[in-house]
């Protein structure tokens, strides 16, 4: 019995301790979840103040809803009113609907029936309060005597919404007008016209930036009355950097909104000028200027953004005529080989011949002319949809120096058109000639007598 007892008692034992276990995993996973639900439906701090100040403003409205019912209590109801009030008067038997007869403002009645009156104002009171918060908002009815609350809504003035139809005379357009800068008074007979433009200038970068804004009253050059203007821009006296805004169509008052950009040291920047000219656009011919203007940089302060209307003049006979651009060229000839080599180096600030875009496809021809007569040519390949293209492409040409002394040298830049013949571009000329410049007769007698290459800008002229 004793060995049974002693074998019974270890089972009785983990069961207890089983039974034990199994309460504490229960124990241990309902405390789980009361500390999740806790944490699920606590307020956070954004909740809190939500609360806070729902109950603040609570708190509020019921302090200033019992300071309008205090004040309302306070208030007599009849008022008396000024003797050149144009309303009737009342006779002192006449009595007012939802007034106390009582001379001191309080009716005769008994207590109980006071208090139940001013229950019913207080009810009452209570219940317009709920609509308007702003107290002594009662509408009054006045007479010459008294001025009495009326319960009757007081008819507003109509207000205009979106459906009614405007009146245009009692809009006052000087609101909405922009003052515009003040421009340069076009009195003298020789203003072509007014340009609008504003200067920026970055000394730290060395940066001026000109924006084209507009031009107004352009002078037309033919008897169409209208003109295809465009502008050319430089900083002088460096007139190899041109920029070119795009062209207008038959108009006299173009708006560009063009920005150029520009860069000059500060310790430069005063030497410089502006030079803005203006052009009408011609497929057919040369384009001829309609006027421009120059801005010495020295005479205007460039530490802020500047904005001006500077009238148009006439140009120079040098100015007067669009020019053609330039064209870099190298020459070397070698009399042991018989050979000159002709490099064409780059071309710069062509002209444009499609007023649908803003750059041509240039391409060169050199042509090597002996008595008037074309005995080589050769040319380049083209470039497209640029104005200063670079070649870089050599040309030789077998020739003797006998024979070269009385050649002359053409070059010939042509706008390649796909849908017909080449268009020129402009020409020069090198050579011993009387119709060559004497920079150009200059520049061919170097040719002949120096053994290394010699590089020049040629400027590009229309054929005679």
């Amino acid at each position: 019995m004793d060995a049974v007892n002693e074998e019974s008692d270890p089972s009785s034992y983990y069961l207890a301790l089983y039974g034990l276990i199994s309460f504490l995993l229960v124990m241990l996973i309902v405390m789980l979840l009361y500390v999740a639900c806790s944490k699920k439906y606590r307020l956070n701090w954004f909740e809190k103040n939500l609360l806070e100040a729902a109950e603040t403003t609570q708190m509020r409205h019921s302090s200033i809803l019992g300071t309008v019912i205090k004040m309302c209590r306070k208030i007599p109801i009849l008022i008396p009113a000024s003797k050149g009030s144009s309303f009737p008067s009342l006779a002192a038997d006449d009595s007012i609907p939802g007034t106390p007869s009582s001379p001191h403002g309080y009716s005769a009645s008994s207590p109980s029936t006071q208090q139940q009156s001013s229950q019913a104002d207080t009810n009452n009171i209570t219940t317009r309060s709920a609509g308007a918060v702003a107290p002594l908002a009662l509408p009054l009815v006045r007479s010459d005597k008294h001025v009495v609350l009326s319960t009757t809504s007081i008819t507003r003035p109509r207000v205009s919404s979106m459906h009614t139809k405007l009146d245009h005379t009692k809009i006052d357009t000087s609101l909405y007008q922009k003052p515009s800068p003040s421009r340069t008074p076009s009195s003298p007979e020789d203003i072509r016209g007014s340009i609008q433009l504003t200067l920026t200038y970055d000394p730290a970068a060395g940066i001026l930036t000109i924006r084209l804004i507009e031009a107004h009253d352009l002078q037309a050059r033919d008897f169409s009355g209208t003109a295809d203007p465009y502008a050319k821009i430089r900083l002088l006296p460096d007139r190899s950097n041109v920029w070119q805004t795009r062209i207008h169509k038959r108009t006299l008052n173009p708006v560009f909104d063009e920005d150029f950009v520009f860069e000059v040291r500060p310790t430069t920047i005063g030497r410089r000028t502006l030079e803005v000219i203006l052009y009408d656009f011609d497929a057919y011919s040369r384009h001829h200027s309609i006027g421009g203007v120059k801005l010495p940089l020295a005479h205007i302060d460039l530490s802020e953004k500047v904005t001006l209307w500077k009238g148009l003049s006439p140009c120079s006979e040098q100015d007067a005529k669009a020019e053609l651009g330039d064209l870099m060229v190298s020459l070397c000839f070698l009399p042991s080989a018989e050979r000159l080599t002709v490099v064409v180096i780059k071309a710069r600030n062509l002209r444009v011949v499609d007023d649908t875009r803003t750059s041509s496809d240039p391409f060169v021809k050199v042509t090597l002319l002996q008595a008037g007569k074309r005995v080589k040519k050769k040319k380049t390949g083209v470039h497209r949809n640029t104005l200063c293209p670079v070649f870089n492409e050599a040309l030789t040409f077998d020739v003797s120096r006998e024979a070269l002394r009385r050649s002359t040298i053409e070059f010939y830049v042509l706008h390649d058109s796909l849908l017909g013949p080449s268009e020129l571009l402009g020409r020069s000329i090198v050579g011993p000639g009387s119709d060559c410049r004497p920079q150009e007769r200059d520049f061919f007698h170097e040719v002949l007598t120096s053994k290394t290459a010699t590089a020049q800008w040629l400027p590009l002229s229309e054929p005679q």
